[in-house]
């Protein structure tokens, strides 16, 4: 029996074979990935460092690489099935025709909770009664404002949340009572 030295943990072992190099599978295992290799992003194509098994199925060099590159795929796809996505919105009605509205009730509410969900001036919190009210006017504004959940979260300070009795006082009056807001 010879004494071989581990090329990977460096552990004395013995064998028979002249042409072991490693003291168990494990340690064969982990040697493959114990040196940093380098892979080629598939959306960005910058060079990455893969280390060990947990990254050998990594394609991209970051998760938002890989979500751009997700998105990319799907609506090349969608362009080029159009028919497709027309029978896969019928099944989805088909399957919960109430979607649409639960969609832009939950955009809503994201929205509302967004902006404190409660009326600046007398505090209602009841989501029904809640109207979110855009600061400057759209009436020297060719188009209105987008309503999506994005443009919200980047303009907070272009809306505020108004119960529905404070935001018609605002838009008949031009002014809520008792308050310095105005139109």
């Amino acid at each position: 029996m010879r004494s071989i030295v581990c090329a990977h943990c460096g552990k004395q072992f013995g064998s028979q074979r002249i042409t072991r190099k490693f003291c168990s599978r494990t340690c064969s295992n982990r040697s493959a990935w114990a040196v940093t290799r380098t892979r080629v992003c598939r959306h960005c194509g910058k060079d990455f460092p893969v280390n060990g098994v947990r990254d050998a199925n990594r394609q991209h060099c970051s998760k938002e690489c890989a979500k751009n590159h997700a998105s990319k795929t799907v609506s090349t796809w969608q362009a080029e099935h159009l028919e497709m996505r027309l029978v896969y919105r019928a099944n989805q009605l088909a399957k919960d025709p109430e979607y649409e509205r639960k969609r832009r009730q939950d955009r809503r509410g994201r929205i509302l909770d967004l902006l404190g969900g409660r009326c600046i001036v007398c505090g209602a919190s009841n989501p029904v009664w809640l109207h979110v009210d855009f600061i400057p006017t759209g009436r020297s504004r060719a188009f209105r404002h987008p309503r999506h959940f994005r443009y919200v979260s980047e303009h907070l300070d272009l809306f505020r949340v108004l119960c529905a009795n404070h935001h018609y006082e605002l838009t008949l009056t031009g002014r809520i009572e008792g308050t310095e807001i105005t139109q």
